[in-house]
């Protein structure tokens, strides 16, 4: 997702290493040779439960090639990993990331072409949703497949609690303004809610905070990029993203301390009614109440679009990605790991892997939300069917306003999305407590520095 996770970078940089040395470590290829090494932050019990019990048995029958899980966080711990493992020449076969985190990757020529493999998946589930997000879409290579798809992540969907929202008399806002009215009136409610804030704003300098900032600058009715004449050249205008800047710090006076969120704290806050509002991928804040005392928050978190700056004229309402699995060159079993991938998506296991978390992802091919036994799943039958039909209303609704193939993309500026400018921006501004001009200059001053540096790095 835009601005997610703690970049590579970083973590190379402790060690002393920049991208020559990430790439001379992928080349070198893994020093174990009889594996496929799969990093992940598909953990927890349920998942963990899932590749020791199904996957990884189903892989035994049919392959003599072990399997070693690492499961990671998701909140920047995996990118650091995978940073030490490259750098160190073993790294992984896969890693499951959207396009936005492993673009440093994919512009550095890091990523195996996997076409042949989401080809076969396409025959057997129809065709692959948003595709154009696993694509680093430039020249006449757009339709190179870097990535194989496991689930889609809408992330321009407005939370909020639809009880609140009752007991308050709020409307859904469509404006900032109206959206900074419900806010204050959350906040002051008193009485039931006389502990919950207005919003959450995530202000950590990577993760949350930067893919939030992206949606804000689309409904802002800006961008980072534009093409001109057949170039991309940078477009982050004062016009677009000082009313975000301006728009977060009163958003702020509402919020739980920014300093303090995340992508986990923010589920844990929202199911601890600490705020009654906020920006979050798909339903995925329901997810965790299912079958817990929580489940009525679940039952009462509603999505919507994004509101709109006034005036604006939003070029898309918010960010369609699929989070996915890169193939990633020099690892030592390439071609095993796409068979392992065709079984784990396969005619025989996809649909459970996609009710292992439910709500946090969406089936990324078009026949499996149709499909008998993905509907008739327990979680979807309970509530008269009230959790399959937010997943349902978010691709049906929201997301024809946000699929938006003619956003500039090519591996150079995905591998700019990595560096968490946008993240540091609000960190920089809500925790430091800088000036909002000072931010936006800094802002600037890193994306000119950045595109200079990865157009340099480039090898796609």
């Amino acid at each position: 997702m835009p601005g997610n996770g703690i970049h590579r970078r970083r973590a190379l940089q402790g060690i002393g290493v920049g991208a020559a040395g990430l790439l001379a470590g992928c080349l070198g290829g893994g020093d174990d040779d009889d594996e496929i090494h799969v990093l992940t932050d598909f953990d927890g019990d349920d998942w963990e439960n899932h590749w020791d019990d199904v996957l990884i048995p189903a892989w035994e029958e049919q392959s003599d090639v072990p399997i070693e899980v690492e499961y990671t966080g998701f909140q920047g711990t995996g990118e650091q990993r995978l940073a030490t493992l490259m750098q160190s020449g073993d790294a992984p076969e896969f890693y499951h990331a959207t396009t936005s985190e492993i673009g440093d990757l994919i512009n550095q020529g890091l990523t195996r072409q996997v076409d042949d493999v989401v080809d076969d998946l396409e025959d057997e589930w129809g065709d692959a949703l948003f595709k154009y997000t696993l694509q680093p879409m430039t020249g006449d290579r757009d339709d190179e497949t870097h990535s194989i798809p496991h689930g889609v992540y809408v992330g321009g969907c407005f939370n909020y609690r639809s009880d609140v929202y009752e007991a308050l008399d709020l409307e859904v806002p469509e404006t900032w303004d109206e959206l900074l009215a419900n806010a204050e009136a959350i906040d002051e409610a008193g009485g039931d809610f006389e502990e919950m804030r207005g919003f959450g704003i995530p202000g950590q300098p990577d993760g949350k905070a930067g893919s939030d900032f992206s949606n804000w600058l689309y409904n802002s009715g800006g961008d980072v990029w534009q093409e001109n004449g057949g170039d991309i050249e940078l477009w982050f205008d004062e016009e677009h993203v000082m009313p975000v800047l301006e728009m977060l710090e009163e958003l702020a006076e509402y919020s739980p301390d920014p300093s303090s969120l995340n992508w986990s704290e923010t589920i844990e806050y929202w199911i601890g009614g600490r705020f009654g509002q906020c920006f979050m991928n798909n339903a995925w804040l329901c997810g965790p109440t299912i079958g817990t005392p929580a489940e009525p928050i679940g039952l009462a978190t509603e999505q919507a679009l994004i509101p709109t700056r006034d005036g604006a004229d939003p070029i898309t309402r918010g960010w369609v990605l699929v989070n996915g699995t890169p193939i990633i060159e020099g690892s030592s079993n390439p071609e095993e790991a796409g068979d392992f991938k065709r079984l784990m998506y396969g005619a025989d296991h996809h649909v459970d892997v996609s009710l292992v978390e439910p709500m946090r992802f969406i089936p990324p091919y078009e026949d499996i939300i149709e499909d008998e036994e993905y509907r008739s799943a327990e979680v979807f039958e309970m509530h008269d069917g009230a959790f399959l039909a937010k997943n349902e209303y978010i691709m049906e609704e929201l997301v024809p306003e946000m699929d938006s193939p003619e956003v500039v993309s090519s591996p150079e500026t995905l591998h700019v999305q990595t560096f968490d400018i946008q993240a540091q921006m609000v960190n920089r501004l809500l925790v430091d407590d800088n000036d909002a001009d000072d931010v936006y200059e800094w802002g600037v001053d890193q994306y000119e520095d950045r595109w200079e540096q990865v157009n340099q790095q480039a090898d796609y």
